[in-house]
């Protein structure tokens, strides 16, 4: 009797559907690209590789060498605390920091001595059976909870990082 019920509604949407009306416009394709681009593809990697590197190095909190969880220009911090760095997102400026070094934004030393950085901050931070929080406070290395239910290690987090 269950399914019987859902026959029914199944087969009183049939003449719904079949009498609905589709306009059916076509779309004229065209292969002319008016608008061209001034930049090579090499340009065009070169910014954003270069603008990516800078996010990381320079909009890192200073203390720990990390990534922001934000970086918010006009330096007002809404939703969390200015010194709220992500395990995450300094994974992928690790990342980048290698490209910058491959690209010569910058050197080997100033790579390693960020790495260094970070690296002794991590190592004093609060971790969770080995896995770090998904947010830590740059400053102390104390978790910042990601939720009220949620101040423990982020595996998917410290895989980024790592």
């Amino acid at each position: 009797m269950k399914y019987f019920h859902k026959y029914i509604v199944a087969l009183s949407l049939i003449p719904a559907m079949v009498s609905c009306k589709f306009d059916k416009k076509e779309i004229a394709i065209s292969n002319d690209v008016s608008a061209k681009s001034h930049w090579t593809d090499e340009q065009l990697l070169d910014t954003i590789q270069y603008q990516t590197f800078e996010y990381f190095w320079e909009g890192a909190e200073p203390n720990s060498g990390m990534a922001r969880e934000r970086l918010h220009m006009d330096d007002v911090y809404p939703t969390s605390p200015k010194n709220t760095v992500t395990i995450g997102g300094s994974g992928f400026g690790l990342m980048a920091i290698l490209v910058g070094v491959e690209r010569g934004f910058i050197t080997r030393k100033q790579a390693l001595d960020r790495f260094v950085k970070i690296v002794d901050f991590l190592e004093k931070a609060d971790r969770f059976h080995g896995a770090w929080p998904h947010w830590l406070n740059g400053e102390t290395g104390k978790v910042h909870p990601f939720s009220k239910k949620d101040d423990g290690g982020d595996l998917v987090e410290t895989a980024f990082l790592v």
